[in-house]
């Protein structure tokens, strides 16, 4: 029996790049496409490109292979092995009403765990800002009283939505929110790069440090005060009264070392 073209556990394509593929293979198509690269490590590239005069995000990954499997399991580390995890969690994003990127491209091919070979497609999310940039004078500049308190507010809502729905982002950084500039109601903010995210029937408490303290890593040098981390405690914790910071001290404590500790060990997040 002839082999197809090219094997798929899985594919996905929006009309108009189902023609753009039309019988070809979209891995070696997106291979050859020339764009703005953003990211290339050994097993994953990041690039832009333009398509009938819109422009797209494309992330391509090889397999990591076992070495890499295995050294990311003996330090307890999630291993990455494609798009399917960055599929999985934007669907589950859209489920409960957190804006995200608009997948027009997904495939995976490959059953050995260290040769998967997959691909993801999203739109530009054009006209937007990360908050880091957005953030980056508050210092030297701070921003009205009701823009600092409309964000933190949005923030601490995302990211308790998201925990208490199972997810973790787990690079969940102020560089990894897109506000959008020309939206008609203020705060219209978009989470990107869930490259590495885990999905969960209900997500430890382990994961949830982690993403805290990485978001108060990336906001340090921003200059929020004592009252703007007690707001947004207090908006995070608003469907869970057992995390609010009077009923659980220990839970932000622990936020907070680990936050301190990685600006000890990286330093400043820009």
């Amino acid at each position: 029996m002839q082999k197809p073209i090219y094997e798929l556990l899985m594919l996905y394509l929006n009309g108009e790049f189902k023609e753009y593929f039309s019988e070809s293979d979209p891995f070696k198509v997106l291979q050859r496409l020339e764009g703005k690269v953003y990211r290339q490590v050994k097993s994953r590239k990041t690039f832009q490109f333009e398509h009938n005069g819109m422009t797209y995000f494309a992330k391509l990954h090889d397999g990591v292979g076992w070495l890499e499997i295995f050294k990311n399991l003996i330090r307890l580390k999630l291993p990455v092995l494609g798009a399917r995890v960055e599929w999985d969690a934007i669907k589950r994003l859209n489920q409960i009403s957190i804006a995200t990127m608009n997948v027009v491209g997904f495939g995976q091919r490959g059953w050995n765990p260290a040769k998967i070979q997959s691909f993801i497609i999203t739109e530009d999310l054009r006209e937007t800002i990360s908050l880091e940039e957005f953030c980056l004078e508050w210092t030297d500049s701070p921003p009205a009283h009701s823009i600092r308190r409309a964000l933190i507010k949005e923030v601490a809502r995302i990211a308790s939505v998201m925990h208490s729905s199972g997810i973790s982002h787990r690079d969940f950084y102020l560089c990894h929110f897109l506000l959008h500039k020309e939206a008609k109601h203020f705060p219209k903010l978009s989470l990107i790069d869930l490259h590495r995210a885990i999905i969960q029937k209900r997500l430890s408490r382990r994961w949830i440090i982690k993403d805290i303290a990485g978001l108060y890593y990336s906001a340090m040098q921003i200059g929020l005060s004592k009252r703007d981390l007690l707001r947004f405690a207090r908006h995070y914790s608003a469907e869970d009264k057992e995390l609010t910071y009077r009923n659980n001290i220990e839970f932000w404590a622990q936020v907070e070392k680990r936050a301190d500790n990685m600006f000890k060990r990286l330093g400043p997040a820009r």
